[in-house]
């Protein structure tokens, strides 16, 4: 409603700077390819700070492409629960605080196949990933048209073991461990 889409368009949603990295190029080159659905990029960059290839680029977008800015992160969890589909074409990352948040509210999601999800993030079981625009492209008509099953709730459980109070018990038993080793040297050097 906020945005003005209709219970039947379909949304394909991204979040970040509006930099080459983040995949904004390819964001756009998805919108031309699809102009049935609706693209909605939350996240802005001044003017100023983009290049003159991405300013070029939005400045052509075509007309199903929605920029709204930064948005409180209430609307954010919305938009994620609304999207029919979360892309994050990025280049590079180091964990990706979006795509946690993507999986949290369990929008079906397509990443970069990039190596830093290589190991925790499996292409089909609790996610898709996309080499390239084609892939994105075959990929979010697959979950659209439901060729593709849904990996959402194994999804959820990536973002549930990342949860913040996760971590935190993760690093208490750490620290417990190297204490207790600091103690059990500090004992034996007395001894010695």
């Amino acid at each position: 409603e906020k945005y003005n889409f209709s219970e039947t368009d379909k949304v394909i949603m991204s979040v970040g700077l509006q930099i080459e990295r983040k995949g904004i190029l390819e964001f756009l080159e998805l919108a031309k390819r699809m102009p049935e659905y609706k693209f909605i990029w939350f996240g802005f960059t001044n003017h100023s700070l983009r290049t003159t290839k991405i300013n070029e680029a939005l400045r052509h977008k075509t007309d199903n492409v929605y920029f709204p800015g930064y948005i409180e992160s209430s609307d954010l969890k919305d938009a994620y629960a609304g999207c029919d589909v979360y892309i994050f074409p990025t280049k590079e990352e180091t964990e990706g605080i979006v795509l946690l948040e993507a999986l949290a509210m369990k929008a079906n999601s397509i990443i970069s196949d990039i190596p830093i999800y290589d190991e925790w993030l499996i292409d089909g079981h609790n996610i898709y990933k996309a080499k390239n625009v084609d892939e994105f492209e075959t990929k979010i008509k697959g979950i659209i048209n439901k060729t593709l099953p849904s990996v959402v709730e194994e999804g959820y459980k990536v973002a549930q073991a990342r949860d913040i109070k996760m971590i935190g018990l993760q690093l208490k038993k750490i620290y417990e461990k190297v204490l207790e080793k600091d103690l059990i040297n500090s004992m034996l050097i007395k001894l010695i």
